[in-house]
């Protein structure tokens, strides 16, 4: 993996983003995202055009970046290491880690837990039957950065103290990488 030295948000990171494939994209390539089609990532990959971020949705992002870092700790503690925000790309494909150890063997993924998410974990869930959307995104992590596996962590926060926390590993799957690779590759 090629580390670069990029701050997520930074103008020189939006640029990146337009030249290469971004496991935060991949899951709109590979048509899962509740959040972006096919058509509209195609369109944006194609034109240099991404939709503007208004001031709700920057301050969503904001908080979410705010309430990763907070997380970051517990998933040191989890793993036993420290972790690092980085990004990193191999070839074509990128991606923006909100944590990965010093030896890239093991990254951190959060996320903002949701209802569909408390749903699934507290049923049980697990790194093999995760909602494909964070599935495709972890598994183009680990394609870019080679690590063995990912610490997925969804939480809520008041203030800086959590409030509800859950977390799981997800492993490589062979099959779904093939499967993404195909799907960059015809796109």
């Amino acid at each position: 993996m090629k580390t670069l030295n990029l701050v997520q948000g930074s103008s020189e990171w939006l640029t990146h983003r337009r030249t290469h494939f971004n496991a935060s994209d991949a899951p709109a390539m590979m048509g899962c995202s509740p959040y972006k089609t096919r058509t509209q990532l195609l369109h944006e990959l194609k034109t240099g055009l991404a939709p503007e971020v208004n001031a709700t949705t920057q301050r969503r992002f904001d908080e979410g970046h705010r309430i990763e870092a907070l997380a970051r700790p517990l998933a040191e503690k989890i793993i036993g290491e420290e972790l690092y925000p980085v990004v990193g790309s191999e070839g074509e494909l990128s991606a923006s880690f909100d944590g990965l150890t010093m030896g890239e063997d093991i990254a951190f993924e959060h996320k903002t837990i949701n209802n569909e998410l408390r749903a699934w974990m507290r049923d049980g869930g697990n790194g093999y039957d995760f909602p494909m959307q964070y599935q495709v995104q972890m598994e183009q992590q680990l394609m870019v950065s080679g690590a063995g596996r990912v610490l997925f962590m969804a939480s809520r926060w008041e203030d800086n103290g959590p409030v509800e926390e859950n977390h799981c590993w997800y492993e490589p799957d062979m099959d779904l990488r093939a499967q993404i690779i195909a799907g960059w590759e015809q796109f």
